[in-house]
């Protein structure tokens, strides 16, 4: 996407302007540039990403009530690459609500997150009450998606059975301590692969 692209939109936002008329991105044909600047903004995913995953999140199907099939988001190529896609679809992002929840629902795992709001935000796929604590059962259900070699899983569990013994629940920095070791910054991010 060309800076003058980028100028454009933010022109035509603070002027107004609603749809585009101009050739440009997926979605800025669909969006306006007022709508593309709130949801950068937002989400922190660049333009050229936006338009990528709004093109993709366009050509979803839908069921008879035009929302988008489950199995339809876990196949957007950035979500089925996650480790935790399955339970990222199921707790964020479906039912949809549309685009702005469906990228309001990646920007946490999106690269150049804080490594503290990927894990919080893992947390909560898994917190099935909202209290912000994993039982043991979800704590392992957790570790079992986590993208580790088997020396990297047996001291996973090994910690996890140490905290285990002292209290019932986990709470996001029982799990950094869990997880250290492991590459979550990188294994936790969406990937990219038109971009990188």
């Amino acid at each position: 996407m060309s800076e003058g692209f980028v100028q454009n939109i933010r022109i035509r936002a603070t002027r107004g302007i609603g749809r585009f008329d101009a050739m440009g991105t997926a979605a800025s044909r669909h969006l306006t540039g007022e709508e593309l600047l709130q949801i950068q903004a937002e989400t922190g995913f660049s333009l050229a990403r936006l338009d990528y995953l709004y093109g993709h999140y366009q050509a979803l199907d839908r069921d008879s009530e035009d929302r988008v099939l489950r199995s339809e988001l876990l196949r957007v190529p950035p979500v089925a690459a996650h480790p935790l896609a399955e339970r990222l679809v199921d707790a964020v992002l479906h039912p949809s609500l549309g685009f702005r929840h469906f990228v309001g629902g990646l920007a946490n795992f999106r690269r150049g997150e804080p490594l503290d709001r990927k894990l919080a935000s893992t947390l909560r796929l898994f917190d099935e009450d909202g209290d912000g604590l994993l039982s043991a059962e979800q704590c392992h259900a957790l570790l079992a998606r986590l993208p580790a070699t088997r020396r990297e899983a047996r001291a996973m569990r090994w910690r996890l059975n140490q905290i285990l013994a002292e209290k019932d629940k986990l709470d996001a920095a029982d799990f950094g301590h869990i997880t250290r070791g492991l590459d979550l910054e990188q294994s936790l991010s969406l990937r990219f692969h038109c971009f990188e």
